[in-house]
């Protein structure tokens, strides 16, 4: 029953076709971002390594791919900001891409340098820098917009949307994660006779 319910809502949620050619239900094409790339930290310094998708199989992954531009950032801020309060930590990937080839001409420096300040604040985060629009170009997405792309732990988009979530869409997306989250957590363990500390926020 809880498959059948995924299954709906991952209907009710996906438009039949996005990014041009790939139908709901399909895969992202592979992408390689070899040009900067993914952020990552060396003690305080932040330096960049290529990165490729898709990562970490067999996890539930919420990808949001947007110009580097401010009112883009802004687009689906309301939903970004939900995914750190409301679902559990740890237990899906996130990754933020950057379209460093959108940054209004000047500030792409800016764009860069808030994106170390960002890594240092919160390094856990996926942030990745793209510094050609490879993945613009590769998933054929829209300029100077924000896109949500939402896949279960096989890989296969569950949801997609290019420009602002209205907030039911935002309810719906999150409640997408969960359940596919629920779903694909390892069955409880038999209770054990001595109790366990909380665990730790990542």
């Amino acid at each position: 029953m809880q498959l059948r319910n995924l299954v709906l809502l991952a209907c009710l949620l996906a438009p039949t076709a996005f990014g041009g050619d790939i139908p709901a239900g399909g895969r992202l094409p592979d992408l390689n971002i070899a040009e900067r790339g993914e952020l990552v930290l060396d003690g305080e310094e932040v330096g960049y390594r290529s990165w490729s998708y898709p990562q970490q199989p067999g996890k539930v992954h919420v990808v949001q791919y947007l110009a580097a531009t401010r009112a883009a950032s802004n687009i689906n801020k309301a939903f970004t900001d939900r995914m750190k309060t409301d679902l559990p930590k740890g237990s899906f990937l996130s990754t933020t891409i950057l379209n460093l080839d959108e940054a209004v001409w000047g500030t792409g420096g800016l764009v860069v340098n808030e994106l170390k300040s960002n890594k240092k604040q919160f390094p856990g985060a996926v942030l990745v820098a793209d510094e050609k629009g490879a993945g613009l170009r590769q998933w054929q997405l829209e300029e100077a917009s924000s896109a949500i792309v939402i896949t279960d732990p096989a890989g296969v988009v569950r949801y997609f949307k290019q420009g602002a979530l209205s907030d039911a869409e935002i309810e719906s997306a999150l409640e997408l994660v969960r359940q596919y989250v629920a779903a694909d957590a390892p069955p409880m363990a038999a209770a054990a006779t001595t109790a366990v500390g909380p665990i730790a926020k990542p």
